[in-house]
């Protein structure tokens, strides 16, 4: 009511009627302006399809939809334009992205519906009284089948066909009884168009109702309009699934680029070990060839071998044996 009522004093005042004069723009509405919906300008705007329903999709981002007076010449603009011109503006491509979307959402939904309806209408598990008839059942078609073997072996060919017919009397009896006794109170199935349980116990009004009801029309015209977009994009060599890949699409490409990262980290470990070691066997050579540039070193490889060596190396053996040659003298 009240969208209905904006429309009205924008179609007679202009949408420009609370702005101050000297701010107005003047010009009229397009339809590349930020408000008006380019869901429906590209032919389906589902948000307004499920209102008041369990498949409520919430509030459009736009605020200008189908219901405003001015959106049927914006429509004819943006219709006017051609072919590559509107595939410039995107809107065909973010309609397709959502619909794709919410379609998917559905179909996982419509899976696990699928499951509980399986589950819900599995056979009911036989009560002892009911298995007590169902075994006397079973005895007395063997006792039949016993009987009729018994008699053609006699040779009493007639006896023992009517003995082989009421074992198998029985043997329907008991299959009918079974089939009753397990019998499931319901079944259901599941609408494949928009999710929504069938019970078996559903008269024909309650079936037409669903096939009448926002629910069905309006997902049937998703997926309608979601059709008529993956064949325009197949058309300009635009797979299905390039237009947002499915969740194992994305876990594959997730676990290729963490792989290849793994391997990258693996290869600049490797590097980084053979870079250390390449410094350690450096720093090692560097480390020998100052000691033998070392003055020590130099006057021990260049000294001849005298007492300096047998005295175990003291430095203060030359000095001593200068003493000792002195002492002697005198």
């Amino acid at each position: 009511m009240v969208d209905a009522m904006r429309s009205m004093l924008d179609e007679l005042m202009g949408r420009e009627r609370d702005v101050p004069l000297e701010k107005r723009s003047g010009r009229g509405l397009r339809y590349y302006d930020p408000e008006v919906c380019k869901y429906a300008l590209a032919g389906l705007c589902p948000y307004g399809l499920f209102k008041n329903t369990k498949s409520d999709l919430g509030v459009c981002k736009y605020e200008l939809h189908e219901d405003d007076l001015h959106f049927e010449g914006l429509k004819a603009e943006y219709d006017a334009l051609s072919e590559k011109d509107k595939d410039k503006t995107g809107y065909e491509r973010e309609l397709h992205v959502l619909l794709t979307q919410l379609v998917r959402d559905m179909d996982r939904k419509i899976e696990r519906q699928e499951e509980r309806a399986r589950k819900e209408s599995e056979p009911k598990p036989v009560s002892a009284t009911e298995q007590l008839e169902l075994d006397a059942l079973k005895a007395k078609e063997k006792e039949a089948l016993q009987k009729s073997e018994a008699l053609a072996e006699e040779g009493d060919v007639d006896g023992s066909m009517l003995f082989a017919n009421t074992a198998e009397g029985f043997k329907k009896q008991w299959d009918q009884m079974h089939a009753q006794f397990t019998q499931p109170e319901r079944t259901m199935t599941v609408c494949e168009v928009c999710g929504v349980f069938i019970n078996s116990t559903d008269n024909e009004q309650r079936r037409r109702d669903h096939l009448e009801g926002k629910q069905y029309k309006g997902w049937l015209a998703i997926r309608e309009k979601l059709a008529e977009l993956e064949k325009i994009a197949l058309e300009k060599g635009v797979r299905p699934s390039d237009v947002i890949p499915d969740k194992e699409a994305r876990h594959r490409d997730r676990d290729r680029d963490r792989d290849r990262d793994r391997g990258r980290s693996s290869r600049s470990d490797r590097d980084r070990d053979r870079d250390r070691d390449r410094d350690r066997d450096h720093s090692r050579r560097d480390r020998e060839r100052r000691r033998s540039r070392s003055p020590v070193r130099r006057h021990a490889e260049v000294a001849p071998p005298g007492d300096l060596y047998r005295s175990g190396g003291s430095r203060h053996a030359p000095r001593e044996r200068d003493r000792e040659y002195d002492r002697h003298r005198r």
